[in-house]
Protein backbone atom coordinates (compact mmCIF):
# COMPACT_ATOMS: atom_id res chain seq x y z
CA UNK A 1 0.00 0.00 0.00
CA UNK A 2 1.31 3.39 -0.65
CA UNK A 3 1.72 6.09 1.44
CA UNK A 4 0.12 9.58 1.08
CA UNK A 5 0.86 11.65 -1.73
CA UNK A 6 2.13 15.19 -0.56
CA UNK A 7 -0.67 17.24 -2.22
CA UNK A 8 -3.37 14.55 -0.48
CA UNK A 9 -2.10 15.75 2.87
CA UNK A 10 -1.92 19.76 1.74
CA UNK A 11 -5.22 19.70 0.57
CA UNK A 12 -7.19 17.94 3.66
CA UNK A 13 -5.04 19.74 6.19
CA UNK A 14 -6.69 22.49 7.81
CA UNK A 15 -5.54 26.27 7.07
CA UNK A 16 -2.49 26.69 9.98
CA UNK A 17 -0.12 29.17 8.29
CA UNK A 18 -1.36 32.84 8.35
CA UNK A 19 1.68 33.16 6.09
CA UNK A 20 0.34 30.97 3.19
CA UNK A 21 -3.11 32.83 2.87
CA UNK A 22 -1.68 36.00 2.85
CA UNK A 23 0.58 34.93 0.25
CA UNK A 24 -2.35 33.62 -1.41
CA UNK A 25 -4.24 36.69 -0.92
CA UNK A 26 -1.57 38.71 -2.25
CA UNK A 27 -1.19 36.49 -5.73
CA UNK A 28 -4.91 37.15 -6.02
CA UNK A 29 -4.91 40.69 -5.82
CA UNK A 30 -1.93 40.34 -8.49
CA UNK A 31 -3.93 37.96 -10.66
CA UNK A 32 -6.98 40.58 -10.77
CA UNK A 33 -4.78 43.33 -12.19
CA UNK A 34 -3.35 41.49 -14.41
CA UNK A 35 -6.34 40.29 -16.08
CA UNK A 36 -8.09 43.69 -15.77
CA UNK A 37 -5.02 45.40 -17.20
CA UNK A 38 -5.05 44.55 -21.09
CA UNK A 39 -9.09 44.04 -21.34
CA UNK A 40 -10.90 46.25 -23.95
CA UNK A 41 -14.00 48.24 -22.89
CA UNK A 42 -16.32 46.43 -24.93
CA UNK A 43 -14.79 43.17 -23.53
CA UNK A 44 -15.72 44.63 -20.17
CA UNK A 45 -19.52 44.89 -21.31
CA UNK A 46 -19.79 41.77 -22.73
CA UNK A 47 -18.37 40.25 -19.37
CA UNK A 48 -20.89 42.82 -17.32
CA UNK A 49 -23.99 41.55 -19.46
CA UNK A 50 -22.53 37.93 -18.59
CA UNK A 51 -21.83 36.97 -22.83
CA UNK A 52 -18.29 36.29 -21.35
CA UNK A 53 -17.07 34.37 -17.82
CA UNK A 54 -13.34 34.40 -16.93
CA UNK A 55 -12.95 31.62 -14.61
CA UNK A 56 -13.30 28.73 -16.60
CA UNK A 57 -10.18 29.83 -18.53
CA UNK A 58 -8.24 30.25 -14.84
CA UNK A 59 -9.57 26.90 -13.94
CA UNK A 60 -8.46 25.11 -16.95
CA UNK A 61 -4.76 27.35 -17.10
CA UNK A 62 -4.44 26.64 -13.23
CA UNK A 63 -5.93 23.18 -12.37
CA UNK A 64 -2.68 21.38 -10.34
CA UNK A 65 -2.04 24.76 -8.47
CA UNK A 66 -6.06 24.82 -7.35
CA UNK A 67 -6.00 21.15 -6.58
CA UNK A 68 -3.12 21.06 -4.69
CA UNK A 69 -3.59 23.94 -2.65
CA UNK A 70 -7.77 23.99 -2.66
CA UNK A 71 -8.56 25.07 0.91
CA UNK A 72 -6.34 28.14 -0.33
CA UNK A 73 -7.59 29.36 -2.74
CA UNK A 74 -11.36 28.41 -1.45
CA UNK A 75 -10.68 30.52 1.69
CA UNK A 76 -9.55 33.45 -0.48
CA UNK A 77 -12.49 33.29 -2.75
CA UNK A 78 -14.59 33.24 0.29
CA UNK A 79 -12.87 36.26 2.24
CA UNK A 80 -11.68 38.89 -0.53
CA UNK A 81 -14.62 41.23 -0.78
CA UNK A 82 -16.18 42.31 -3.85
CA UNK A 83 -15.01 46.01 -2.82
CA UNK A 84 -11.69 44.81 -2.61
CA UNK A 85 -11.94 43.01 -5.91
CA UNK A 86 -13.47 46.10 -7.86
CA UNK A 87 -11.05 47.91 -6.41
CA UNK A 88 -8.13 45.98 -7.92
CA UNK A 89 -10.14 47.00 -10.97
CA UNK A 90 -10.47 50.56 -10.45
CA UNK A 91 -7.20 50.67 -9.73
CA UNK A 92 -5.34 48.93 -12.97
CA UNK A 93 -8.15 50.59 -14.88
CA UNK A 94 -9.37 54.05 -13.88
CA UNK A 95 -10.76 54.73 -17.79
CA UNK A 96 -13.07 52.29 -16.82
CA UNK A 97 -14.47 53.42 -13.89
CA UNK A 98 -18.36 54.38 -14.93
CA UNK A 99 -18.30 50.37 -16.06
CA UNK A 100 -16.47 49.33 -12.13
CA UNK A 101 -19.30 51.69 -10.49
CA UNK A 102 -22.35 49.64 -12.11
CA UNK A 103 -24.12 47.86 -10.09
CA UNK A 104 -24.09 45.27 -13.11
CA UNK A 105 -20.27 44.72 -12.35
CA UNK A 106 -20.87 43.81 -8.63
CA UNK A 107 -23.18 41.42 -9.47
CA UNK A 108 -21.24 39.35 -12.31
CA UNK A 109 -18.78 39.64 -10.01
CA UNK A 110 -20.41 37.73 -7.36
CA UNK A 111 -21.48 35.28 -9.85
CA UNK A 112 -17.74 34.72 -10.69
CA UNK A 113 -16.78 34.35 -7.73
CA UNK A 114 -19.99 31.74 -6.81
CA UNK A 115 -19.09 29.80 -9.97
CA UNK A 116 -15.08 29.83 -9.15
CA UNK A 117 -15.92 28.18 -5.50
CA UNK A 118 -18.22 25.79 -6.93
CA UNK A 119 -15.59 25.17 -9.95
CA UNK A 120 -12.62 24.92 -7.19
CA UNK A 121 -14.47 22.63 -5.22
CA UNK A 122 -15.14 20.25 -7.85
CA UNK A 123 -11.46 20.19 -8.80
Amino acid sequence: MKGPRASDAMVKEPLESPLLLELAKEAFRRQIANRVRPLARSYVEKWMACELWLYPSVIQRHGNELHMYKAVVLETLRNTSLDDMLGICQATRPDLNDLWAKPAARAKLQREVERSIDAVKAA
